[in-house]
């Protein structure tokens, strides 16, 4: 059995190489989970997905999949978001991202959201998410690139500024920061940039592999007309027996991280 893993930017190309026994699908959007269905893989991990052009990923075939037995991950993205809105019924949130939003530290789903590059451009983040941004400014906090003045003043910056728009040469440029400390800034980024929203995919796919150290219960589903909408767009039969698990094979993994979304413009979480 796989590990299906529906990633974009979070997870660049060449990230992918050294995860064996893994199907990649593009971001997420709604029905997508729900074709999976008689497929019967032996994870999900929900990282990247659509949540403005395209309809997101619906709670309720994420529950549905839940309730029949398969595992489902989520982080990074709009599956840190989904994991902490649905950790009660299942699902398996990763990553620092995810705890931030279960803690309700962090809420919007503006947080997460970024514009990217198409598919032939191995999803090339064209603006920086808010999550990223807090990860870095923490970063130079911590090595004394930025005083926390200077890094609140960046991070209101960045929170009033639309996700389409957020960029670290805009965000430098436009707060109220002293010259020196914007040089300082500018040239300190270029390599000291934290990407939790990668470290976090990396840490679910890790987490996908090895599989739960505990057991949690099935929830139960209820059938609404919204779920059989969906399926019928979709072309499932949720009538349909489901096909009987297959034994899981080996799968490598690699180690875990240290530490720590179609086309053109398309908005992503």
């Amino acid at each position: 059995m796989k590990v299906t893993v529906f990633a974009g930017p979070s997870l660049p190309p060449s990230d992918r190489e050294e995860y064996a026994g893994v199907e990649w699908r593009p971001p997420a959007e709604a029905g997508d989970l729900l074709r999976l269905r008689a497929e019967r893989p032996r994870a999900i991990c929900l990282i990247d997905g659509y949540f403005d052009h395209r309809p997101a990923v619906r709670h309720k075939e994420i529950l549905l999949l839940l309730s029949e037995g398969v595992r489902i991950l989520g982080a990074s993205s709009i599956g840190a978001l989904r994991a902490a809105e649905m950790d009660d019924f299942g699902m398996v949130g990763v990553g620092a991202i995810y705890r931030a939003y279960a803690s309700g530290r962090i809420t919007g789903d503006d947080e997460v959201a970024l514009v990217h590059g198409p598919a032939e451009w191995g999803w090339r983040p064209m603006s920086v998410p808010l999550v990223d941004i807090r990860a870095t400014l923490c970063r130079a906090m911590r090595e004394k690139v930025l005083a926390a003045v200077d890094a609140r003043a960046l991070l209101r910056t960045a929170a009033a500024t639309h996700y389409v728009e957020r960029s670290w040469e805009g965000l430098v440029g436009t707060a109220p920061l002293p010259a020196a400390t914007q040089d300082r800034l500018s040239a300190w980024l270029a390599a000291g940039q934290v990407s939790q929203k990668r470290i976090d995919a990396r840490a679910c796919l890790v987490a996908a592999m090895a599989g739960e150290s505990t057991r949690r219960s099935r929830p139960a589903m209820v059938r609404t007309v919204f779920v059989d909408a969906l399926a019928r767009q979709c072309g499932v039969a949720l009538d349909a027996p489901l096909p009987a698990p297959a034994p899981a094979s080996p799968l490598s993994s690699p180690d875990a991280p240290h530490s720590g979304t179609g086309n053109g413009r398309e908005p992503i979480a």
